[in-house]
Order: structure tokens, then sequence, then C-alpha cells
């Protein structure tokens, strides 16, 4: 995990925080992903804000964006 922070939306509020990405909690692509923390798209994320799903695609487009999972 090169990233260090991810841009997470709240749908609720509607606001959008750049917050630290701590771990990869669950990895749909591949569980192998979530012991070597590796980010792909759909990955659950913890922040500290939360949970969060990433919505970008990390490799492709460079940033990470994410939305908060209630």
């Amino acid at each position: 995990m090169r990233a260090l922070y991810a841009n997470v939306a709240n749908k609720a509020t509607g606001e959008v925080k750049r917050v630290k990405i701590e771990t990869v909690e669950q990895n749909v692509a591949n569980p192998n992903y979530v012991r070597r923390n590796l980010l792909t798209k759909g990955a659950i994320i913890r922040t500290e804000l939360g949970n969060a799903r990433i919505a970008s695609r990390p490799g492709q487009d460079g940033v990470i964006n994410a939305y908060l999972i209630e």
C-alpha cells in the first residue's frame, strides 16, 4: 500500500474529506490482497472516519476516492 490518504465522501452529509488510510479490511477481487494491503476498486478500507469502499481505480486514476459504509 503506497497511498496514505483517500478522499472519502459521506453520502448523508454530502461532505468529502481527505483522511488517512489505516488498513485494508476486505477485498472482493482476491482475499490475498488483504494480507498484502493492495488497493483495488471495491475494496473496503479502514479510515479515520470509519470503513469506506473504494469507488475509483487507484492504479488507473492515481487517486483514491471512496465513500463511507453505514
